[in-house]
């Protein structure tokens, strides 16, 4: 096989149209390629810091081995998939993904004050939540699903003057009814005439 510069991506999130996070209560209806238009019921809450997204996989195995000792087989003992990003605005939506619905209250602007938002943080976790992240690379795209991820609220969150409000987001990903957590599609962008 030749080796082809264009397969070579970066990870640019796509925030041209809407922020490159979207999500939606469980049961909306998900994306299955990348081209398709994304369900409205999927909002975005802006932009997402330099960091971009980073997600990891934990294929967590334990080996058979024979009599000598040698590994003839490994046994799937676990699977955890995880994603990372920085929501970069400070708002009803971002901390609604970080928080949970429960934990945020907000009362409209008026002629007396602006849009006040109440966060109160306690133990409980988010809702469950469908998930949508857009990537791209000038004509190419990648498209990220969860079917079911689980905000982790923020352990720490910095206020200082000389950097914007930070709110980091962990999601867990859970399985859904087909057994897989996550779904990555592709298009390279490159069309036939």
């Amino acid at each position: 096989m030749a080796v082809d510069a264009s397969k070579v991506l970066v990870g640019a999130l796509d925030q041209e149209t809407t922020g490159a996070v979207l999500d939606a209560p469980v049961g909306t209806a998900l994306p299955t390629d990348v081209t398709g238009a994304i369900n409205a019921a999927f909002k975005d809450s802006g932009y997402v810091d330099s960091g971009g997204l980073q997600l990891t996989t934990d294929f967590s195995t334990k080996d058979i081995t024979e009599a000598n000792g040698a590994a003839v087989r490994q046994l799937l003992e676990s699977f955890n998939g995880e994603t990372k990003y920085t929501e970069l605005e400070m708002s009803e939506r971002s901390l609604i993904r970080a928080f949970g619905s429960k934990s945020v209250t907000t009362t409209p602007a008026t002629n007396s004050h602006g849009t006040q938002i109440k966060l109160a943080i306690g133990a409980r976790l988010p809702e469950v939540r469908s998930w949508v992240f857009k990537i791209k690379d000038g004509t190419a795209k990648v498209l990220i699903v969860i079917p079911r991820g689980q905000a982790i609220p923020p352990s720490e969150m910095t206020f200082q003057a000389s950097e914007p409000i930070k709110v980091p987001i962990t999601l867990k990903c859970q399985r859904d009814a087909a057994g897989n957590s996550i779904y990555i599609y592709l298009d390279d962008g490159v069309v036939t005439k």
